[in-house]
């Protein structure tokens, strides 16, 4: 079972029985571009795992070493992540823009991300997202219901501004944009949402 708990923990047989039975696809997570699966992406620790020793792998049972070994395979497929030095330096210059914005009011700076594919852009916006909004949870506790510090959506295909604003929507849950509705109408759906959008990450 895949376990997100401190490393030290063990993983009692009776836990790897109970998870092999909700099946394989209980844990599906939404993705991040809804507001419910970046907040399952934020609030889920990394996850862990801890080989038995070999005197307790080898007393288990067929169906406990089945359910172990899918355990084992869950771990694997969570593509654990690497703190190289692109991801550091994403997360210390993006740290650095929030903290130039808080009091700007004029032009807000952003920052662009480029490089070839698969070399890790997306993870480190992701990243970038979950230690800012984690910030900010520590910072303002008691709005943690009304407040919505980071939205991540994904770029559409020959993208216009009425297509990014409808992602911004999407990303809210609001209702399925009209026929009619321009862009004006749908940012200020999105501006009138509950919660507060602070800090709009894209990737």
């Amino acid at each position: 079972m895949v376990v997100n708990r401190p490393r030290d923990d063990r993983i009692p047989i009776d836990d790897l029985a109970d998870g092999f039975e909700q099946g394989v696809d209980a844990d599906r997570r939404e993705p991040t571009m809804a507001l419910t699966g970046w907040r399952r992406f934020v609030d889920t620790p990394a996850a862990g795992f801890e080989l038995l020793p070999a005197n307790r792998w080898t007393v288990l049972s067929g169906l406990d070493k089945e359910t172990y070994d899918e355990a084992r395979l869950n771990y694997h497929s969570e593509m654990i992540i690497v703190a190289t030095s692109s991801l550091r330096e994403v997360a210390r210059q993006g740290r650095l823009l929030a903290l130039l914005n808080r009091r700007e009011i004029s032009a807000r700076r952003g920052l662009i991300v480029s490089g070839q594919q698969t070399t890790g852009k997306t993870t480190a916006l992701k990243q970038l997202g979950r230690t800012h909004e984690l910030m900010v949870r520590q910072r303002h506790p008691a709005r943690l219901g009304d407040r919505i510090p980071v939205v991540y959506v994904t770029t559409p295909p020959k993208g216009s501004p009425r297509k990014l604003a409808m992602e911004f929507a999407r990303f809210l849950g609001l209702p399925p944009v009209k026929r009619g509705y321009n862009t004006t109408d749908i940012a200020d759906a999105v501006c009138q949402s509950p919660g507060t959008v602070e800090s709009p990450t894209s990737s």
